[in-house]
């Protein structure tokens, strides 16, 4: 994509400044100096929630096999990112997808409540524990984080991630408006 003369331009789509603007207006928002994309196709009640009790224990998990029923956070894909998503009763968190050990899939990770009743995450390779709240390295302890990202969760349940600025190719023409 290019910019001549106040026209965006790449081989499917010419447009204008504003309606670029008036396009990113319908999926994100800004507060406290971040940009809030809307997570399109994921709800609120999409999500598992790891705090409803009913759902606890309802599913065991094989050391070598995850079974397609068992729950897991959420993988969507915003601003260049892949972001794990988890739900603990009405509040949902946001985390990078891939560990920062060895890259396992955090989304696949189970949410286990600590004894100070703070939150984190469990890698399913190597059960290294990650704060949903900091994303520092809860176990074993050494000086990792992942990175978190605030979430915003509006009265119809839609879910909206926060980055503080935009992804640096993300205008560059490669995808779709």
């Amino acid at each position: 994509m290019t910019s001549r003369g106040g026209w965006f331009v790449n081989s499917k789509h010419l447009r204008t400044c504003a309606e670029v603007v008036k396009i990113l207006c319908i999926f994100m928002s800004l507060s406290d100096g971040y940009l809030f994309f809307k997570v399109e196709n994921v709800h609120i009640s999409d999500l598992y929630d790891w705090s409803d009790p009913k759902q606890k224990g309802k599913y065991s998990r094989p050391k070598l096999k995850r079974r397609e029923s068992a729950p897991s956070g959420s993988l969507v894909h915003i601003n260049e990112e892949k972001i794990a998503l988890f739900r603990h009763g009405e509040k949902v968190y946001a985390m990078q997808e891939k560990c920062p050990h060895l890259g396992g899939p955090l989304h696949l990770g189970d949410i286990e409540e600590l004894p100070d009743k703070s939150l984190c995450v469990r890698c399913p390779w190597h059960s290294w524990r990650f704060s949903l709240d900091t994303g520092r390295l809860v176990l074993p302890k050494k000086d990792k984080v992942a990175i978190t990202f605030p979430v915003t969760v509006d009265a119809e349940g839609n879910i909206s991630i926060g980055f503080l600025e935009f992804a640096s190719d993300y205008f560059s023409g490669s995808g779709e408006f």
